[in-house]
Formats: structure tokens, C-alpha cells, sequence
């Protein structure tokens, strides 16, 4: 399987890919990110906008024989002095949101982000999963081997808020921990700031 850059005919099984990718072992994010009609249209409104912006890679996977998007890892360009948090407030909450859950997920995010990275040009990985079913397939991998690739290309650094399952992943790929923030409620938990530098350093 090839790694492609998203395109419109993607939307469809783009909307249902968080649920199909965290929601089986990532409680928070589940809470977040409900599986209803309104989130699954804020994502497709959101990928839209994402598929748009020449700022933004939205990198698939997608299954041959049945078209659905299995993996996805999304990035964009920040610029040195750019504020804000990409293209998670591209567009706003629904209803469904949990609004308390999401604010110090991205808030948190944000303000790291800045401190971590000021006055550097750089790209933001703002989401990566693989669909639960195609776990263990090396996806995950040719997903970010190639988000790599393309700020390698750029020489640029890249900035992750990873989650604590992930950390270790990212860590083989030459992501070094910068900072991490323990998310509220019962669920214990953490993101984790990771930054990787080009080929040629930041």
C-alpha cells in the first residue's frame, strides 16, 4: 500500500476514521470525539478545509479493495511567528464535543508549541492514526516516514503533541520529548511534546 495525499472522494471514510483508529483504545479521545452524525460532519468540514490549504498534508492510506481511508497522519507549516492551534480551531465546536476535555488538550498543545518552537519555521503533525483492523500492517510507519520525508525536503523541524501511547513510536523516527502535559479527568492521560530536527538540525 502507497501513501497518497488525500483528496475529496476521501471525505466519506475520512469522517469515520478517529472513531475506527482511537476510539477502541483511546478512552479521552473518544470523550473528546464522540461518534455522532454532527462530529463525523465537523470532520469532514475540517479534512475539507485541510485538503485546500496548500499550508496542510493530509496524508492517507486507503484500502484497495474497499476505498476506505486506514491510516492518516495530517501536517501543516507553521510559520515562525504563527500563533494558534493549526487547524484544530479551523472550524468550531458542535454540541458533541466535550468542550472541558478538548480546551487543555489544545490549549495545552498551543502554548507548548509556541514556547518550544519560537522563531522557528516548522510543521505540525496535528493528527496520525491507523484504523484499528490495520494495526500491525507497518502503516503507521510509511505514514511517518513520509511526513519525515517532506520536512526533510523542506528543511524544516517537525513539532507532535503525542499521546502517551505513542511516544515510544516516535521516538524510533528521532522525536525527542520537549515537554508533556497531564490532560483532566479520571482517564490518566498524558500528551507528550516531541520535536524532531531535519538532516541538517534546527
Amino acid at each position: 500500500m502507497n501513501v497518497i495525499e488525500a483528496r475529496e472522494p476521501h471525505l466519506d471514510s475520512l469522517q469515520t476514521i478517529i472513531p475506527r483508529a482511537f476510539h477502541p483504545t483511546n478512552p479521552y479521545i473518544k470523550k473528546v470525539f464522540p461518534d455522532t452524525p454532527l462530529i463525523r460532519e465537523w470532520w469532514r468540514t475540517n479534512f475539507a478545509k485541510q485538503i485546500s490549504n496548500p499550508a496542510c498534508k493530509l496524508l492517507v492510506v486507503v484500502d484497495p479493495s474497499t476505498e476506505t481511508t486506514i491510516g492518516l497522519l495530517t501536517m501543516k507549516l507553521m510559520e515562525a511567528d504563527e500563533h494558534g492551534s493549526g487547524s484544530w480551531t479551523a472550524n468550531a465546536l458542535t454540541p458533541d464535543h466535550d468542550q472541558e476535555a478538548f480546551r487543555p488538550m489544545i490549549d495545552g498543545m498551543t502554548a507548548h508549541r509556541e514556547r518550544i518552537m519560537s522563531g522557528k519555521r516548522h510543521y505540525m503533525i496535528e493528527l496520525f492514526g491507523v484504523s484499528e483492523g490495520a494495526k500491525g500492517k507497518g502503516l503507521g510507519g510509511l505514514l511517518l516516514t513520509r511526513a519525515c520525508e517532506i520536512a526533510d525536503q523542506s528543511r524544516l523541524p517537525t513539532f507532535v503533541q503525542s499521546n502517551m501511547f505513542a511516544r515510544e513510536f516516535y521516538a524510533r523516527f528521532g522525536f525527542e520529548e520537549r515537554g508533556r502535559e497531564d490532560m483532566p479527568g479520571d482517564e490518566g492521560y498524558r500528551e507528550i511534546m516531541m520535536v524532531r530536527g531535519c538532516r541538517e538540525g534546527m
